[in-house]
């Protein structure tokens, strides 16, 4: 698709957020808009992903602190991007596959823009696994997603957060080889991770 498609693409989006907002939360026979979990927030913001998606919400300091000392998939986007609304419905269906009952969500879009102090230590978490902006800063480029356990980085995945070959679009880039191929890199993650969850839990019953 050109850049009109592109546009068009992110009004059709912004479109179904905006009824699935007003259905979900808005008020209705005058009684105060229950609190909407995260799922059904996501679900507004990232309408590919579905309505029974596994994302929790997590701000830029509990990222960096998940990151630095907790164990899971990590993914870092923002609800504007195009790139990432594709992403998500690949990362979700490798972890489904592989019985992951939640990934951890934040919205990094204002907290890169004011490199808040929560942002610095996620930059500081990823030393070494980011690519550099046009100065040669180590920046977060999305979408970007991770699988850690304590401190250790199993998988940092950044493909089309900023090298995307050319192609406008994510329905473009994605055929079916990249595809598989980025399941298969997850997979391997989640495989690793959840290894190296038995093996610490049989540890302790041994002891």
């Amino acid at each position: 698709m050109n850049k009109e498609d592109m546009k068009s693409y992110k009004i059709i989006l912004l479109f179904i957020s905006s009824c699935m907002f007003f259905q979900c939360y808005g008020k209705g026979n005058g009684k105060e808009a229950r609190q909407m979990s995260d799922t059904e927030r996501f679900a507004l913001e990232y309408p590919l992903a579905g309505s029974d998606n596994i994302f929790v919400y997590r701000n830029a300091n509990e990222t960096a602190d998940i990151l630095a000392k907790g164990r899971g998939i990590v993914f870092i986007g923002f609800k504007e991007c195009p790139w990432c609304q594709v992403y998500t419905v690949y990362l979700q269906d490798v972890a489904r596959e592989m019985e992951i009952d939640k990934i951890y969500y934040c919205d990094i879009k204002e907290d890169r823009e004011n490199n808040s102090e929560g942002y610095r230590k996620i930059v500081s978490v990823f030393e070494g696994y980011l690519q550099n902006d046009d100065e040669g800063r180590p920046r977060v480029y999305v979408p970007d997603a991770s699988i850690v356990s304590r401190g250790r980085i199993i998988t940092h995945d950044f493909e089309t957060s900023k090298e995307t070959l050319g192609y406008d679009t994510p329905q473009e880039y994605w055929n079916d080889e990249r595809v598989n191929a980025l399941k298969e890199r997850l997979r391997k993650g989640i495989g690793i991770l959840k290894e190296i969850i038995a093996y610490t839990c049989n540890s302790c019953d041994e002891k």
